[in-house]
């Protein structure tokens, strides 16, 4: 009986802990710094909506989701052609 009730204590324990890492917050490419592809190289934007847009077309932005481990990587964030501000 007592091997029993500690498997049921380690299950609950297990999924109290499985249940904190599932619900941590996912991060989101619109919060972080934003680049755009220039045709050379890729340049930091500005806010969106103030110093640009993005209209139809492929990727309008790109992020960096691992700064750290992989400073050189770009991933599409935002969809549409960039269309600058001024």
């Amino acid at each position: 009986m007592n091997k029993i009730k500690l498997a049921f204590i380690a299950t609950a324990i297990l999924a109290a802990v499985g249940g904190a890492f599932a619900t941590r917050p996912c991060v989101q490419c619109e919060v972080g710094q934003q680049y755009y592809w220039n045709g050379t190289g890729y340049i930091a934007t500005g806010e969106y909506g103030v110093d640009y847009l993005c209209g139809n077309g492929g990727v309008c932005t790109y992020y960096k989701p691992d700064p750290i481990g992989q400073p050189n990587y770009y991933a599409p964030c935002r969809t549409g052609g960039y269309a600058p501000q001024y």
